[in-house]
């Protein structure tokens, strides 16, 4: 595959994005930065309708376009995404999802240029059939963090060196008004703790008992507002983390969309969270943050901030690919989280603050 002509001056750009909330976030940072090297260019980002509103109102973003990913989509469902594809009249696609359906529906989309960042195995090789050009990924891709990698991806495209930004969307006004009338109910004076305590995900959740020993660490030593974040699908099990911690949290979930969560944690002092989308938003409000990862790799998966510090298991298994995943009945990576790693992280940041 030949390389692009970096002087290209494109007008109409499609980035493919058909990931979930912690990826979009991250890709938002494509965005950016072919924004950045062609500011009188169109950018629109085709995702699912799950991350909408994460890139509606984006001011990087000037047009969203959804597609309902499904393995199983029939025929007539595809045709539709092609079709409106085709009559946008898109003169690059930037395919910064990796996905074969991705490619597949620029390529029926006949978008004249269409990029990949791809390891081309025999596996894979039918994407040469997808791609106009597909730059090869020669170097440690897993052990690179994914917003770095969508740097050097763009970069190469552009042929600049431009550093790579998470972009959250601008927020009306009620919304901020909402936010911060949620916080206004909070006790004055003390630094705000939000909780993101479950991704819904059974090899990434840290036991409720772990979260509430750290709390009650804190609790004793430090006067703190602690609330829960999460979605209205996580206002039970919030709920009863709070009534056996015996500690004043507030419970936050389903209180905001997207957006107003971003808004909220960046008037959050400190987010402590498990591996989910919740902690990329914090990032991208550079809100401190302390993650605890099982499983999958920090070095790849850490949300992309300075203000972001992470915790693992220190196990030969970790991290883990997702067949070794899928046969793992105990998940040690769990159990093996220092709990004072994670109060010496959070009072770290909670000093500092106090200061």
């Amino acid at each position: 595959m030949t390389l692009l002509t970096t002087n290209l001056q494109y007008k109409n750009i499609l980035i493919l994005n058909l990931r979930k909330i912690g990826d979009t976030i991250m890709a938002t940072s494509s965005a950016y930065l072919l924004k950045k090297a062609y500011p009188e260019a169109k950018i629109t980002m085709l995702v699912k309708p799950l991350t909408k509103s994460i890139v509606e109102n984006n001011p990087v973003i000037d047009e969203v376009l959804l597609y309902d990913y499904s393995h199983k989509a029939k025929w007539n469902d595809i045709k539709k995404s092609v079709d409106e594809l085709k009559s946008k009249n898109f003169d690059l696609a930037v395919i910064i999802d990796n996905k074969p359906r991705s490619a597949m529906l620029s390529y029926l989309a006949k978008i004249p240029k269409r990029i990949g960042f791809e390891k081309i195995t025999l596996r894979n090789i039918y994407l040469k059939l997808f791609y106009t050009d597909i730059y090869k990924i020669d170097y440690d891709f897993i052990n690179t963090q994914q917003v770095k990698n969508h740097e050097i991806f763009i970069n190469r495209i552009t042929g600049r060196f431009d550093k790579a930004k998470m972009v959250m969307p601008n927020l009306f006004n009620e919304s901020q008004l909402k936010v911060s009338s949620l916080l206004d109910n909070l006790s004055k004076n003390r630094l705000n703790v939000a909780l993101c305590i479950r991704s819904g995900i059974k090899f990434k959740d840290w036991s409720q008992e772990n979260f509430i020993k750290v709390l009650n660490f804190l609790n004793q030593k430090y006067e703190l507002n602690f609330y829960v974040v999460g979605s209205a699908n996580d206002y039970d099990y919030a709920q009863s983390f709070i009534e056996q911690s015996k500690i004043n949290i507030v419970n936050f979930c389903g209180k905001t969309n997207l957006p107003e969560l971003g808004y909220l944690l960046k008037q959050s002092d400190l987010l402590l969270s498990v591996d989910t989308g919740t902690a990329h938003i914090a990032a991208a409000q550079e809100t401190d943050t302390i993650v605890i990862f099982a499983g999958t790799s920090h070095k790849h998966w850490a949300p992309y901030s300075d203000k972001v510090k992470v915790v693992y298991p220190k196990l030969r298994c970790y991290p883990c690919s997702d067949k070794k995943r899928k046969q793992c009945k105990s998940y040690l990576c769990l159990e093996n989280i220092d709990i004072n790693n994670v109060i010496e992280f959070c009072e770290d940041v909670i000093e500092e603050k106090r200061k």
